[in-house]
């Protein structure tokens, strides 16, 4: 009797889940889901429970789904066909890691003038710091590139200058960016929409600004690195790094791990979806999920489940925050072909109250991914 063969899958956000699902949803593999605590954080509520509007609790959950062995443990090493957790080693025929990208520290974290954080738990413990602020000048400093959900920190800016204007606050919020100009990889369209909404919103935006991230690990914000060494509150989007788990397998010039077709790296049966992976895509929930997919079948395809589909190529698809309840949709296509030889197509809807509860829909549907039975 054939053996079943088990694959491992690192990580809970939206590849490692469309990739366990896709392994679960195939009779005859044993399929295990490794992540701290067994839980998963909804990255896009990070804005909200940034200001106060939300607790981070809203955006977590355990994750609980039929036939995947969960273990709820932090993984501490990666090696052909085997993880570590808590100094044990799993055997497994495939791994598909997907753990994301590591937040550098940023100075004293959630005390004083300097504040660090892009997700849902950072982010409410940075806001009481935020909300205190009720006159001067706030900067939001991207401190590098690559960085996860890239409208988010224009959203971030406009949500605080909308906040201040409605309260009677003399606030000033200025997004400061190393960019020329926002998303350029995705061309001019989307980068001036942006630059319109913070504009509409009262937001400056400084680009092309020399970030420099040895300061910012120390606290420090200089008038070399953003231009705004006097600001009552600077908010930083930390430098995000490889994972640990793949150190092994990237170089000094990019954070990204670099992945064949379908996602399989230089080290046998272990493949690296979502933000880790180096993709044409953008650094969004729908080609994590993509690429999460697309590795499982390629895993299936190795154990001899020839009837495994790769899935279409995504289609983007984000909100962007523009404050007082009020969101955009940007949707991104490639008529011409997948990237790079396609260039996208972007068709943003402009910013109103009435798509608030399409984004609160995308939440409930990432739960229902999550969470079977409720």
């Amino acid at each position: 009797m054939r053996a079943v063969p088990t694959v491992a899958v690192v990580g809970t956000g939206p590849a490692g889940i469309a990739a366990t699902r896709q392994l679960r949803d195939q009779a005859g593999v044993r399929v295990v889901l490794v992540a701290p605590e067994g839980r998963s954080e909804y990255l896009p509520g990070t804005l909200a429970v940034a200001a106060g509007d939300a607790r981070a609790a809203q955006y977590r959950t355990r994750v609980e789904l039929a036939g995947v062995e969960i273990i709820p443990a932090r993984v501490e090493a990666i090696e052909p066909g085997a993880l570590r957790i808590g100094g044990s080693w799993i055997r497994a025929h495939a791994v598909i890691a997907a753990p994301g990208l590591a937040l550098d520290p940023v100075g004293g974290a959630t005390s004083g003038e300097i504040v660090g954080f892009w997700d849902p738990t950072g982010a409410e413990a940075a806001a009481p710091r935020m909300r205190a602020v009720e006159r001067g000048l706030v900067d939001v400093v991207i401190s590098s590139l690559p960085y996860r959900c890239p409208p988010a920190p224009y959203g971030l800016a406009m949500r605080l200058a909308r906040r201040a204007r409605r309260l009677g606050q003399q606030l000033q919020v200025r997004l400061v960016t190393p960019e020329e100009h926002p998303l350029a990889a995705l061309g001019r369209v989307l980068g001036d929409a942006l630059l319109a909404g913070c504009q509409d919103a009262g937001v400056e935006v400084s680009l092309g600004a020399k970030i420099d991230p040895e300061a910012l690990a120390r606290g420090a914000i200089t008038a070399r690195a953003s231009d705004g060494d006097g600001a009552d509150l600077t908010i930083v989007i930390p430098r995000h790094r490889t994972s640990p788990l793949l150190a092994d397998l990237v170089d000094a010039t990019s954070p990204l791990v670099t992945v064949d077709a379908r996602f399989g790296t230089e080290m046998t049966g272990v493949f690296v979806v979502g933000d880790a992976a180096a993709s044409p895509y953008p650094r969004a929930a729908d080609p994590a999920a993509w690429s999460g997919t697309l590795a499982a079948t390629a895993v299936l395809s190795e154990l001899g489940f020839e009837h495994a589909r790769d899935p279409e190529a995504p289609a983007p698809d984000c909100f962007v925050d523009h404050g007082d309840g009020a969101y955009g949709r940007i949707r991104i296509t490639y008529p011409d072909g997948p990237p790079p030889g396609g260039q996208p197509a972007v068709a943003i809807a402009p910013a109103t109250p009435a798509l608030a509860k399409d984004f609160e829909d995308a939440h409930r549907r990432w739960h229902a991914l999550r969470v079977e039975g409720q």
